[in-house]
C-alpha cells in the first residue's frame, strides 16, 4: 500500500514532509505526504546520491541500493526502528522522532 501511494505521486518534491540528512550532508531518507498518510522512504545498502557521492565499485557494477518504503504510522505492533543508509553507512531512524518532526513542522532532521 505504501509503495503504491509513493508511486502515485507525480511531483514528489512538492510532497516532502521531512528530509533526513547525515552529519556530512548526505540524503538519508524522506517522509512523503500521500493519500494514505505519511510514508517513509529510504534506500538500504550501498548507493550513490549525487554527482559527488560514488559507490566504491568496479566499472560496469551498478549499486543503487534497495528501496525501503513503509507507512510512518505503523501502530503498536510495528517496530519503531526504520532502516536507512547513506555513503557514511547504515542508520536506524525512529518513527516517533519523524512523527514529532512533522508535528513540529521541522522540514529537515539532521543526524549527528
Amino acid at each position: 500500500m505504501a509503495e503504491r501511494a509513493v508511486e502515485s505521486i507525480v511531483h514528489q518534491d512538492e510532497k516532502v514532509l521531512v528530509q533526513v540528512r547525515c552529519g556530512r550532508g548526505h540524503h538519508v531518507a524522506m517522509v512523503l505526504d500521500t493519500q494514505v498518510g505519511p510514508v517513509f522512504r529510504s534506500m538500504t545498502g550501498p548507493h550513490a546520491h549525487g554527482s559527488r557521492d560514488f559507490v566504491d565499485a568496479g566499472h560496469g557494477i551498478h549499486h543503487h541500493g534497495t528501496p525501503y518504503v513503509d507507512l510512518l504510522a505503523g501502530g503498536d505492533l510495528v517496530d519503531d526502528a526504520l532502516p536507512a543508509c547513506c555513503e557514511c553507512g547504515p542508520h536506524t531512524l525512529s518513527r516517533a522522532r519523524l512523527q514529532q518532526a512533522i508535528a513540529d513542522r521541522q522540514r529537515t532532521v539532521q543526524l549527528p
